[in-house]
């Protein structure tokens, strides 16, 4: 099941019985995932509900102009075409070559073992409001993207593989993931404000209790975070060092463990009235042929 070379010899492996990860899990990881978005959500309303308070007086004159709701509109109809239309220009994001790449994964790995490669054991998928994930656990890629509209409101997202492990020495397990990225977002606000961010995160798991494992075994690296009340836009692809990214778990002899492998996106708006709105989209790729655990 994808191993590079035969189970024998190995200090970190793929149980013999198929282990999927199952409802409880899933669950704990969904919460994990969701728990600072909606932190994040709440504290945003409160700050979009005071700019709606602040607007409402104006707001109440111009929505009783005609011409002033009609102009709002055709703006909204023209700012959509010109979205999908638009062929963003910004500078990539810096990109680290391959064999620097794979030197850091592997780094401290004989023989190649402990590479781990797809098809990979299950997908993760988390969606809400306007959020779309895709996975595919036999290529190893997936993507979390929001789809932009003018209103208010939070949408996430998060697209992920994840694979059983076992271990079959006592020892510390340090989880390498070279992922490539990439990714595009767009704000467009007058007057309201938007955010969005994005990110991707390994997750080692206990797999009876959900529990994240330690010392360190939830990591995550910020590729964008970005609020505006004008336009702002960006794109970059590339890839980040393994290290970036590794977790670090305790194991003991013939211990099982989930890891996953994730991608997030995130957006918030906080309005839309005749004289002003916001706006935001983006979307997230990311591919992962290969992990190494060393021991």
């Amino acid at each position: 099941m994808g191993q590079m070379i035969p189970k024998s010899g190995l200090k970190v492996q793929r149980p013999d019985v198929d282990e999927t990860s199952n409802k409880a899990i899933q669950d704990e990881l969904t919460r994990l995932i969701e728990e600072p978005w909606m932190a994040q959500a709440d504290m945003n309303e409160r700050i979009f509900a005071a700019e709606r308070r602040v607007n409402a007086p104006l707001a109440q004159l111009m929505e009783n102009d005609a011409d002033v709701v009609a102009a709002s509109q055709e703006i909204g109809r023209l700012r959509r075409k010109a979205r999908i239309q638009q062929s963003d220009g910004a500078e990539a994001a810096d990109t680290h070559a391959f064999d620097s790449l794979m030197r850091d994964a592997l780094k401290g790995v004989k023989h190649g073992i402990n590479v781990f490669v797809p098809p990979y054991d299950w997908v993760i998928d988390v969606e809400h409001t306007a959020g779309e994930a895709v996975e595919d656990k036999a290529a190893g890629t997936f993507a979390a993207s929001i789809e932009g509209y003018f209103g208010s409101g939070s949408s996430w997202a998060t697209a992920g593989v994840g694979v059983a492990l076992k271990a079959t020495v006592d020892g510390v397990a340090n989880i390498r993931p070279p992922m490539y990225d990439n990714w595009n977002w767009f704000i467009d606000a007058n007057l309201f404000s938007a955010n969005t961010s994005g990110s991707c995160r390994v997750v080692v798991q206990d797999p009876v209790s959900g529990a994240v494992l330690g010392p360190d075994g939830d990591r995550s690296i910020p590729l964008w975070n970005h609020t505006s009340q004008t336009g702002a836009s960006n794109h970059g692809a590339g890839s980040f060092f393994a290290t970036d990214i590794a977790p670090t778990v305790t194991l003991s002899a013939g211990q099982i463990f989930n890891v996953s492998f994730l991608a997030n996106v995130f957006t918030n708006q906080s309005g839309s009235l005749a004289f002003g709105h916001s706006y935001a989209d983006c979307r997230l790729e990311v591919s992962l042929p290969l992990f190494v655990v060393q021991m």
